[in-house]
This record gives structure tokens, C-alpha cells and sequence, in this order.
């Protein structure tokens, strides 16, 4: 009899060991998947703070009529040219130009827009550049334009914009173009 009662604790004892390995290892997997939703979360509002940005740039555009000279390779108040010459409808941005790629056109104020509409949860404001890339023709199917008639001629834009989700880890920055007609 005393021989059983021993083995009976020792099976007792092997199980109670194999639940709780189990039972971390769920606490461990729980744990992991929370961080995974939180993150995505994040992400998520970096995402939509970014949409609003463009938006937001692309209504200005489209409700601005702009002085191109004021855009340059500099891009002081977010707008910003790499060609030699906006006025020139012959002239348009190199293509190689990648302001967005530069720290300190997101850190320097003076080098970005901030965007207006308050999105509650992010850690800072989504900001936005916007490009001037070059002249196109108004009318995609219509004849070549003439460059002497600036009236055959539409503006294009490239618009990137920066956001931010709950944190500063979570980045999101998208980009979108937009013909001024």
C-alpha cells in the first residue's frame, strides 16, 4: 500500500507541473497577443491621422491658387521644388528630388505643414510637404499642349504626408498626387 501512495503523489505532482508549464505558456501567448493588438491599434490611428493629412493637403490645393515661385528645393512652408524653374512650363522637377526622405523636413517647423484637424489618441499632429513636380496637359486624351498658352496646362503635385498613432514608435507616411486644374 505504501508503495502506491508514493506513486500517487509523484503522478500528482508530474501533473501538476505539466498545467502550470501550460498555464504560463498561455499567460506568456495572451500577453503577446495583447501587445499585437495594441500595435496594430497604433498603427491603425498613425494610418488614419496620415489620410487626414492628405486631405487636408489636397483641399488646400485645390482651394489655393499658388505663386510658384515661392516653391523650392528648400521647401520653407512645406512646399518644395527640385527643378531649376517652377514658372517655366518647359522646366519640371528632376524626379530625384526625395524631400521626404530628409529628417529635418519633419523636424525643422518651418519645412512642413502641420495639419489642422485634431485627431484625439495621437501623439503629435500629422504634417505634410507638398511638392510641385511639374506642368502637365489639362485634358489626358486632348492634343499635345501648346507651351506658349499657359491655359492648355494643369499644376502637379505630389503631397507626402507624416503621422504618428499613439505613440511615436507607430509611423505611418503615405503619399499621393494631385492635378490642378
Amino acid at each position: 500500500m505504501k508503495k502506491t501512495q508514493g506513486s500517487v503523489l509523484l503522478v500528482s505532482l508530474v501533473l501538476l507541473l505539466i498545467r502550470t508549464i501550460a498555464g504560463l505558456t498561455a499567460i506568456r501567448m495572451t500577453s503577446l497577443e495583447e501587445k499585437m493588438s495594441g500595435n496594430y491599434l497604433d498603427q491603425q490611428m498613425a494610418f488614419r491621422a496620415a489620410e487626414v493629412a492628405l486631405l487636408e493637403a489636397e483641399n488646400h490645393i485645390a482651394t489655393t491658387r499658388f505663386d510658384l515661385v515661392d516653391f523650392n528645393g528648400s521647401c520653407n512652408n512645406g512646399y518644395c521644388f527640385g527643378g531649376s524653374d517652377a514658372i517655366d512650363v518647359s522646366t519640371c522637377n528632376s524626379g530625384d528630388d526625395t524631400p521626404w526622405q530628409t529628417t529635418t523636413t519633419w523636424s525643422d517647423s518651418n519645412l512642413h505643414r502641420v495639419a489642422t484637424v485634431v485627431i484625439d489618441g495621437i501623439s503629435a499632429q500629422a504634417k505634410y510637404i507638398i511638392e510641385f513636380r511639374c506642368y502637365i496637359a489639362k485634358e489626358d486624351d486632348g492634343p499635345i499642349p501648346d507651351p506658349t498658352i499657359s491655359g492648355d496646362w494643369a499644376l502637379y503635385f505630389r503631397i507626402t504626408a507624416l503621422a504618428s498613432g499613439g505613440t511615436e514608435d507607430a509611423r505611418v507616411m503615405l503619399q499621393s498626387s494631385y492635378k490642378q486644374l
